[in-house]
């Protein structure tokens, strides 16, 4: 079967998987937050334990990321996100081009100036969310991560030579040895677009996770499982994954120029609970369901994280049967963020309510308008 055809039908069906997962993830894997009785920043956090009762509410871990940086010396070979948006249900691997233009620069330079602190830093700013964990390997590290699985065996669209016309990686059906999975990421044929080159690590990911989920090895990622690629890569394989490059226009110079419009979409979607950022600029939000349909919290959540939400304390209103949905804001420098939030979610009114000593700025409870919107009927 044809690799692109696969990717292409796999990106139609990215959002049809979404829908069926509401019926079948229990809401709790899939938000990730975690009880915490009492409050270390003055925001009361109920105790109850039930997540389907009303008043309960628990702080939201951020979605796990991890970025993989793949470079020796000065030369860098690939820039990969990895994010656990529903650890073992629902993930992203998100790759970025080398060339790809940060403010002072593109990736490969701060590579060269000040390594992975540099890329880490520059893919930050370019993304708008911050990385959780960071990790070098280069062409050696490659070779140890799939040994147990090795070879991968993809199909390779385009022959792949040297400067001088001698050939290195054919065309069809390829099964890479893990000595070669480093130099075919890494590979780049004579005036090759960046953003091109890209579509070879998204076959190389769909391979070799697909060869991780069979594979029956104890250590099928070699190192630890509780951080790192081997945590990532084995709860990717058994999950759905989403595969795509963060792609741009390639301008005159080679370097790759994002739209930073749709790489936000992007981002929100695959983290909808990132690292809290406490520069002031985006709002912390608590997401509260005022109409007892756990299902429609996902729908909220990522509806406000689109528009730029921080979403910190998540649960239920003190009683269900909630008509309209409530976005008040606690300090009017967040008025405006407030009605972008409810143009977001398409249904609600605003109010200005305010709220002492909490460290939340806008409160959002949805009620039946937003359920009937999400249904359709409304």
């Amino acid at each position: 079967m044809d690799k692109r055809g696969r990717l292409g039908r796999w990106r139609w069906g990215w959002p049809v998987m979404l829908l069926g997962m509401a019926a079948a993830v229990p809401l709790l894997v899939w938000l990730g937050w975690s009880a915490i009785s009492g409050s270390s920043d003055g925001t009361d956090v109920s105790a109850t334990v039930d997540p389907s009762a009303p008043g309960y509410q628990a702080y939201v871990e951020p979605t796990p990321t991890l970025l993989l940086i793949h470079g020796d010396g000065e030369s860098l070979d690939g820039v990969t996100l990895l994010a656990l948006t529903d650890a073992g249900v629902e993930g992203a691997v998100l790759f970025l081009a080398p060339e790809s233009l940060t403010p002072i620069g593109p990736l490969s330079v701060r590579w060269a100036e000040s390594g992975s602190t540099g890329v880490v830093d520059a893919v930050t700013e370019l993304l708008g969310v911050p990385v959780g964990e960071s990790q070098v390997t280069d062409d050696r590290g490659w070779a140890a991560l799939v040994s147990a699985v090795a070879p991968i065996a993809l199909d390779n669209p385009d022959a792949l030579v040297s400067p001088a016309g001698e050939p290195r990686f054919e065309s069809g059906a390829l099964t890479l040895a893990a000595a070669d999975v480093g130099p075919y990421l890494g590979w780049r044929n004579p005036g090759e677009s960046p953003v091109a080159a890209l579509f070879r690590h998204e076959l190389f990911w769909e391979a070799w996770l697909g060869q991780v989920a069979l594979s029956s090895a104890p250590d099928v990622i070699p190192g630890e499982t509780d951080r790192g690629v081997g945590r990532f890569g084995l709860a990717l394989a058994n999950g759905r994954v989403r595969l795509e490059a963060v792609s741009g226009l390639v301008d005159v110079s080679g370097a790759v120029v994002l739209d930073a419009t749709a790489v936000g979409e992007m981002v929100s979607e695959v983290i909808p609970f990132p690292i809290s950022v406490l520069n002031g600029s985006s709002p912390r939000v608590r997401l509260l369901n005022g109409t007892g349909a756990p299902d429609l919290i996902r729908i909220a959540a990522r509806s406000l994280s689109r528009a730029g939400a921080q979403i910190a304390i998540i649960g239920n209103a003190t009683e269900f049967g909630w008509e309209t949905t409530k976005i008040a804001y606690h300090d009017m420098g967040f008025a405006s963020h407030a009605e972008a939030f409810r143009n977001a979610l398409g249904a609600g009114s605003v109010v200005a309510e305010e709220q002492a000593g909490s460290s939340i700025d806008i409160t959002v409870t949805f009620g039946a308008d937003f359920s009937h919107l999400m249904a359709g009927d409304g």
